[in-house]
């Protein structure tokens, strides 16, 4: 090494140095406080340009560099194709990297699949690309198809626009500037971002190519399925340029597995404040409507009538949430002085605490069916085959909020059955000596109480809330104490380092999901509350950091002719749903975001619930016959933002979820604001 040829800094500590190395100048990015670089990559090694398919990564040839005006201008060529490389500090001490594609030649050159690359100095990152990519997604099942390393997707599909790869104790970012490119047939494509295996694991901005598992020209295009897609070459005329604008940042994290929290709070994005289509008052009132043509006289039906081919039911947690409507109605009525609508919520808990037990106390049936008059239990498809298996997902989220219907209905001075309070304890009960000999509920229980799988996952964080549901109906102080403990396992397990993420409480899934998170931050918030002890806000903090990566903070534009780019559809705002599931939805706990940014002295999380929620009134039917709907109120479960199904359209499954989550979070925003 013979020593530093070119540096510019800037005032917090970041360096980008060029040095002589031994194969060429070498780029050096390193922060002061630190000993070795962050990045170290060969000037040629930082661009690549392939032409014809399927695409490559070819380094570039190197050319020149200098500084000039505090930036590093680097060139290089490939082929046809000249390079110009600019990097410069920005105000805010990130590093800005411009690149210039020129086609050099007398002819036009075609297929062109050109980038910039970032060489990791580690083979053993912990890579997060949001929505679709943590630590490798280890939870994932092994026999179903997910993105995994060597996965280059396209940026509409990522929430943050970004990759954060973390080792040791520091990390490196890239960021995107998405820039829309929209084709005479008024197609439009963007590029793409990834995480290449092959020469070396290389963080990899492309100008819209991509790759799964590898192999170029594939893409992820539906539940566990891939399909060919040769999209993002670029034909260019003499003369004729693609430009591409990225950042860079880096610095130090420790555990490395938190270095997903700085692309939540890397805050480029923040000129999107995405679509405010209705009030939340307009929410309410939709939402409402569909509540009430949903209800059916002990309960709300899960689907509308059988549009779907389902047999008409009462369907508990999940994508039911036949208590949490109940909730609703009694919100409702509370606020208004209407006694039917909370009588319709006394009739349809004393429906299901009467109905559903099960021969094992405090195991409960998740499903009624109307038409049968008989209840039942969850079953799995697929490779797991349980016929019969009650959720502790499900189950723990239905116990919860009938607790905090009983105290809904106890802080309104009305009588509270004792067999709710019955059926709490009995549950929570039930969590606790089930318990899996890490010290977390099981994903699930057979009709005989024994765990339907030793597999630990995150799925039952919400049987937490329901312990400390029991704990503020009786007072006894032993479930607050049970529910700090099992949350200790929880937190041990999945959020003290983030190395096997939230998983698995997305039933139709197999793998991270932000469901799992969800329940994990709001049993983190409750203890807050109820001890005052920072270390769960900071608990909590962590997860909706972790929660927020699968929050969009930009909104791609759409084909023309798509129901989106007609509606002007805008998906910043709107959360992602799993590694597996590539599309938006909205279960998202986004009242309880608000209420910790407000409890906690923390506005940016109460800020970014406030944009989630209005963001979500996008797809609700207004009248008869809009967004495919009769029943004002209704909404689809899936938008669909990226090329996984549909893209830019949104499909007509409306389970009760859509109406009960969307209203429950309004009611509640409106109560604290």
């Amino acid at each position: 090494m013979t020593g530093v040829l070119a540096a510019v800094a800037e005032p917090g500590g970041k360096v980008v140095e060029v040095v002589a190395g031994a194969d060429g100048p070498e780029v050096w990015l390193r922060h002061r406080d630190a000993g070795a670089p962050h990045l170290r990559a060969p000037l040629h090694g930082m661009l690549t340009a392939s032409t014809g398919r399927p695409w490559r990564i070819e380094p570039a040839e190197p050319g020149s560099f200098e500084v000039r005006d505090a930036q590093v201008v680097v060139t290089a060529r490939c082929g046809p194709l000249g390079a110009r490389l600019v990097l410069a500090f920005t105000a805010g001490g990130l590093l800005a990297l411009t690149t210039t594609w020129r086609n050099d030649s007398a002819h036009e050159v075609t297929d062109v699949a050109a980038g910039l690359l970032l060489p990791l100095s580690t083979q053993d990152p912990y890579v997060t690309m949001p929505g679709v990519l943590y630590n490798d997604n280890p939870s994932s099942d092994p026999d179903r198809r997910v993105p995994h390393l060597g996965y280059v997707c396209e940026e509409h599909r990522l929430p943050v626009p970004a990759v954060n790869a973390a080792w040791d104790d520091r990390y490196i970012s890239l960021f995107a500037h998405p820039e829309p490119a929209r084709a005479a047939d008024g197609t439009v494509r963007y590029g793409s971002l990834g995480v290449m295996r092959s020469p070396g694991l290389t963080v990899a901005a492309m100008t819209g190519v991509i790759a799964f598992d590898g192999a170029p020209d594939v893409c992820y295009v539906s539940k566990a399925e891939v399909a060919d897609l040769p999209i993002g070459y670029r034909d260019l005329t003499p003369g004729e340029t693609i430009v591409t604008r990225h950042t860079v940042d880096w610095g130090p994290v420790e555990p490395r597995g938190l270095g997903f929290r700085k692309l939540v709070h890397t805050k480029l994005y923040q000129e999107d404040r995405g679509a405010r289509p209705l009030e939340r008052e307009d929410i309410v009132r939709l939402k409402t409507g569909a509540m009430d043509a949903r209800w059916a006289g002990h309960g709300y039906l899960a689907y509308e009538g059988t549009r779907h081919g389902r047999p008409r039911s009462y369907l508990y947690g999940w994508t039911g949430q036949c208590m949490k409507l109940a909730r609703c109605d009694a919100l409702l009525g509370l606020d208004r002085g209407e006694p039917e609508r909370v009588e319709r919520a006394r009739r349809a808990a004393d429906f299901y605490v009467e109905g559903s037990t099960t021969p094992v106390r405090g195991l409960r049936s998740g499903r009624y069916l109307l038409d049968d008059g008989r209840w039942e239990m969850f079953r799995k498809d697929g490779p797991e085959n349980w016929p019969e298996f009650v959720s502790s997902r499900a189950h723990g989220e239905t116990i919860a909020d009938l607790a905090e219907l009983a105290l809904q209905f106890r802080e309104a001075g009305l009588e509270v059955p004792p067999a709710w309070e019955e059926a709490v304890a009995d549950a929570a009960a039930l969590f606790w000596h089930s318990r899996l000999p890490e010290g977390v509920v099981p994903l699930g229980w057979t009709p005989a109480g024994t765990p339907v799988t030793r597999l630990v996952s995150a799925a039952g964080a919400a049987c937490v809330q329901a312990m400390l549901g029991a704990y503020r109906l009786s007072g006894e102080r032993v479930w607050l104490l049970r529910a700090e403990e099992m949350l200790g396992h929880y937190h041990r397990l999945h959020a003290a380092t983030f190395e096997r993420p939230f998983a698995h409480a997305t039933l139709d899934a197999s793998g991270e999901d932000k469901e799992a998170g969800m329940y994990y931050f709001q049993a983190a918030f409750d203890l807050y509350r109820l001890t005052g002890r920072e270390r769960y806000a900071e608990w909590a903090e962590a997860a909706a950091d972790w929660l927020l990566t699968f929050v969009y903070v930009w909104s791609p534009e759409f084909d023309a002719g798509s129901t989106f780019e007609r509606r002007g559809f805008k998906a910043c705002g709107w959360p992602a749903v799993s590694v597996q599931n590539h599309h938006l939805d909205v279960f998202f706990p986004t009242s309880e975001l608000m209420e910790f940014g407000l409890a906690t002295g923390r506005p940016w999380y109460a800020a970014r619930a406030d944009t989630i929620l209005h963001a979500m009134g996008q797809g609700i039917c207004q009248e008869p016959g809009d967004w495919g709907f009769e029943t004002p109120g209704e909404q689809g479960e899936g938008f669909f933002q990226t090329n996984w199904q549909r893209k830019g359209e949104a499909n007509t499954w409306n389970p009760s979820w859509v109406i009960a989550l969307p209203l429950y979070h309004a009611l509640r925003m409106r109560k604290a604001t």
